[in-house]
């Protein structure tokens, strides 16, 4: 049996030029590992780039989450402070409406005197004339307001 370095091949027979050294093996292998080492820091880099895009992002999600939760809460304060204010607007409007009408009926009461003459028994008094046209135009617009019967349109 031959050994394998006498069995004929079709490939052409190579020159001592033809065939790679160690050194360049090794120069060839130093080439790849610094060009994969090349790849890797790249990759490093620009993951490390994605990671401080990726805090910053959080950081700003973060803060406006919290400026949303803020201004959500606000906006419930206010809401509750507006629904407060109105109820008491509205109670007041009431109120004022229903004293309105009590000084209105206290103004209008009418008696008749011993005499059969009929008059105001509560008037109100000014020493100045002009003031006494001002109230008495004052009192006929409280009255008019007074008849209403929707409180809302005083």
């Amino acid at each position: 049996m031959r050994s394998r370095a006498y069995i004929k091949t079709n490939q052409p027979e190579r020159t001592m030029n033809d065939t790679p050294t160690y050194a360049m093996l090794a120069d060839m292998r130093a080439l790849i590992a610094e060009r994969e080492l090349i790849a890797a820091t790249e990759l490093w880099s620009e993951a490390r780039a994605d990671a401080e895009k990726a805090k910053a992002y959080k950081k700003v999600l973060k803060t406006t989450n919290a400026n949303l939760k803020r201004e959500r809460d606000e906006a419930v304060n206010n809401y509750e402070s507006a629904q407060l204010l109105s109820i008491r607007v509205g109670e007041q409007r009431d109120m004022l409406a229903d004293l309105t009408k009590q000084f209105i009926a206290i103004l209008d009461i009418t008696e008749e005197s011993d005499s059969g003459r009929l008059f105001h028994p509560t008037n109100i008094t000014s020493c100045r004339a002009g003031d006494l046209q001002k109230i008495r135009e004052l009192v006929e617009a409280l009255r008019r307001a007074s008849k209403t019967t929707n409180p809302n349109e005083l």
